[in-house]
């Protein structure tokens, strides 16, 4: 079908250069995932039907008990999933807008794949239409980069140095107080927010670890902002930072999320 016009530019992104980097990273990200995701799997039961939003390439999906449907905007990475899952209906589309079966799922569950909606209210209120009426949403997105060592390396590292992005908004899914707000406007209730901490592993070794930092978007649009002289600073902090987490199977730092649980708001 076609693409949402409202998520355009987030589609666009993991149709292109978003998914490439993903793939290529594809190893270190269900290494940082690892000991997050068994949180979400407890949620799921033998007898769910169960849809998997931003399923990427279907790493949760595979692992997920019940009947599964994996639902995401990136083509590139769907067709990883459907060769690394066979027998599992992979479809792509917007979960903001894309017609969802009305009541189909026992439950919805996403991996930090529900933080991009264009209008979170309006993506969520989508996804409701799609739950039985005892069904269940759960998801995980990251807490506050600046409490998320994952982040917080090279993003306090830049601030010393007076050049940091914009403070966390307020309808951010780092804010509790949000995810509990949008939730509720989408007709959720019994939403609960649990912080998770668990080790991560981030690579292999200190400089593996800065390829992948200084590969990112954000940290180059700071690399260009504060100048060559700040970059090395800060290069060196981060080395330093790095290298103190450094243990004999590789530079572990701590993965700070929410688990987010919610059930469809009583008629």
């Amino acid at each position: 079908m076609p693409d949402s016009l409202a998520n355009r530019s987030e589609i666009e992104r993991w149709n292109g250069p978003a998914a490439q980097r993903w793939l290529a990273e594809r190893e270190r990200h269900a290494a940082i995932r690892h000991r997050l995701l068994p949180h979400l799997l407890a949620l799921s039961r033998p007898d769910d039907v169960v849809l998997d939003v931003g399923c990427g390439c279907g790493d949760l999906t595979r692992a997920l008990a019940g009947s599964v449907t994996g639902l995401d905007v990136s083509e590139p990475l769907l067709e990883v999933a459907r060769r690394s899952v066979p027998g599992v209906e992979f479809r792509r589309g917007d979960a903001q807008t894309y017609p969802l079966p009305p009541a189909a799922y026992d439950l919805i569950v996403s991996s930090f794949g529900v933080m991009f909606f264009d209008d979170p209210v309006a993506a969520f209120g989508n996804l409701r239409t799609a739950l039985r009426a005892s069904g269940r949403l759960a998801f995980l997105c990251w807490q506050d980069p600046l409490a998320n060592e994952i982040f917080a390396i090279p993003l306090r590292a830049f601030r010393r140095y007076g050049f940091a992005p914009d403070p966390i908004s307020r309808d951010s899914f780092a804010d509790p107080g949000a995810i509990s707000a949008m939730l509720a406007e989408a007709g959720f209730a019994e939403v609960q927010v649990d912080a998770l901490r668990e080790p991560a592993r981030l690579g292999s070794d200190v400089p593996d670890v800065m390829g992948y930092a200084f590969g990112s978007s954000q940290v180059r649009d700071l690399v260009a902002a504060a100048g060559p002289e700040v970059a090395a600073r800060v290069r060196a902090e981060m080395e330093a930072e790095f290298t103190a987490r450094t243990r004999p199977d590789g530079v572990w730092v701590e993965a700070a999320a929410y688990l987010v649980t919610a059930r469809l708001m009583p008629a």
